[in-house]
């Protein structure tokens, strides 16, 4: 559950008017643990910071270092995925992230990165009274410096909830210049729609990294009882498809459909005989895996899998 972080009380001390309630007075208050100072000048009750998760918390960070600022920030990159409700990979940004004019002369800070490049209007949005870069123009920015992973898992996001691959390059276009241009482009052409979870993203830049074969995504199997399902992954020359192993599709009660953990697991249990029995091989595996392209190329390999760095994939990631 999401807290709407624009209507916590978040005490901020240059708008204090009490002169029975002072700076000196928070301050002592978050030292002693009653109080939480979320950034320069800003405080909350310790009851209210502990109800958060560690979204809910950084998106108040936002908020705090947004109102304790002469000019409103414009936030971008990690902070504004965060903003956009984009997946992530691991944990929750530590540092704040702002994009600042290129002639502004902005540093970075101690907890802030301030990035120098310019931002036309029309990549530039307002959530919750918080100005961000644009979906499109966040995901192009994460293309660009992010990790490999993290930036094909935003681009995914991105193009499967109804971005098409052409708003991507416009707004690729629209950012030049800009360092790793060259990088952007190549998550553009590798970003997929098919891709259904940040699981199956990271599993196929391990892939690619790792010398597997170029797979088919969401290839659908049936047999005389009718359609078995949609497999994440498949090599049907090779006779092989690949199941990428979440928790949250047994932990997650909306993606359950009404059924039980227990029965989901029963269910794949029979769906994947029915595989096997059209002659199939299947391989599943999970995160630890999937993030480490060596490890999953590997566990390919074990399976059958060629695995050779000579074999391109095609036009996706010229």
């Amino acid at each position: 559950m999401t807290t709407d972080r624009t209507h916590l009380p978040l005490v901020l001390t240059r708008e204090l008017r009490d002169l029975a309630d002072t700076r000196h007075q928070h301050a002592r208050a978050a030292l002693s643990g009653s109080e939480v100072r979320v950034g320069r000048g800003a405080y909350i009750s310790r009851g209210e910071w502990d109800e958060l998760g560690d979204l809910d918390r950084y998106r108040l960070r936002l908020v705090a270092f947004a109102r304790t600022r002469k000019h409103s920030p414009l936030f971008s990159h990690q902070s504004a995925a965060v903003l956009h409700g984009n997946p992530l990979i691991g944990a929750v940004p530590d540092r704040i992230h702002v994009t600042v004019g290129s002639t502004s002369g902005g540093r970075s800070a101690r907890g802030v990165v301030a990035h120098s490049r310019e931002v036309g209007f029309e990549d530039i949005v307002e959530m919750d009274g918080l100005r961000s870069t644009s979906a499109l123009r966040t995901a192009i920015d994460l293309a660009a410096t992010a990790p490999r992973a993290d930036a094909v898992v935003a681009a995914d996001h991105l193009v499967r909830n109804g971005s098409p691959r052409l708003a991507l390059l416009e707004a690729w276009l629209r950012a030049q210049p800009m360092r790793g241009h060259r990088r952007a482009q190549e998550v553009i052409a590798f970003a997929d729609a098919r891709a259904e979870s940040p699981l199956e993203s990271v599993s196929r830049v391990s892939m690619h990294t790792g010398g597997v074969p170029q797979p088919a995504l969401q290839v659908p199997y049936s047999d005389s009882a009718g359609l078995i399902g949609r497999v994440d992954f498949a090599w049907p020359a090779l006779g092989m498809v690949g199941e990428a192993d979440g928790d949250a599709k047994y932990l997650n009660a909306d993606l359950r459909g009404g059924r039980s953990a227990e029965r989901v697991v029963l269910d794949e249990k029979v769906g994947e005989d029915r595989l096997r029995a059209l002659g199939l091989r299947v391989v599943r595996w999970r995160w630890s895996t999937a993030i480490d392209p060596t490890a999953l190329a590997g566990h390919l390999a074990a399976a059958g899998l060629p695995v050779d760095h000579r074999i391109g994939w095609g036009d996706c990631c010229a």
